[in-house]
């Protein structure tokens, strides 16, 4: 019963902070998802094709992911010198297990992220087509893609996983403070149970 009650809480919390904002309620805080998945080969069942990055860049995944913001513990942004950044997502006991489990047996596959990530305050268009023209508009604040594609060279033994993400550094900001805000929420859901 308590996991049952722990997946309706994310995925109520995921309703009110992500895509369907139809009741008129906008978010007080910056939420994010996480969806980490498997690619796949072209034409295996459950699969579907996704495009990576602005670039467009096809690849085909599993229709369910093998990670989400519910096994993460924390997430941090990376600054290097030369000017680039990281996104670094620490899992816990579950989602370091995932991933050890999913590296160790994919070896020289991608695990391709995808993420949610309006900006406080954003409310999502009552019809589709308006939400396609702000998904397409340049003046309007990009509010999900499928940022990055990791190639699975060894086993990711150490629940830490670490993507570049195909963001601005604002956007990378609101992805890592978004997906620590909603660690904090469903850690303070659990403590009220």
């Amino acid at each position: 019963m308590k996991s049952w009650l722990r997946s309706f809480n994310i995925y109520l919390l995921v309703l009110l902070a992500g895509g369907c904002q139809s009741n008129g309620l906008s978010m007080k805080k910056d939420y994010a998802t996480l969806r980490v998945y498997l690619e796949t080969q072209r034409g295996s069942s459950g699969g579907g094709l996704v495009q990576v990055t602005r670039e467009k860049i096809p690849m085909y995944v599993e229709s369910q992911p093998v990670l989400t913001e519910e096994d993460v513990a924390k997430a941090t942004l990376l600054d290097n010198p030369d000017g680039t950044f990281a996104v670094q997502v620490k899992f816990n006991d579950h989602g370091a297990l995932v991933l050890d489990m999913t590296s160790s047996s994919h070896k020289g596959r991608n695990l391709v992220v995808f993420s949610h990530f309006p900006p406080r305050g954003w409310k999502e268009p009552k019809d589709q087509d308006a939400l396609a023209a702000q998904k397409t508009d340049p003046n309007q604040p990009r509010i999900s893609g499928w940022l990055s594609a990791v190639l699975i060279r060894s086993p990711m033994s150490n629940g830490t996983f670490q993507f570049t993400p195909d963001a601005s550094h604002e956007e990378a900001e609101r992805i890592v403070r978004g997906l620590n805000n909603m660690v904090t929420t469903m850690n303070k859901g659990d403590k009220e149970k």
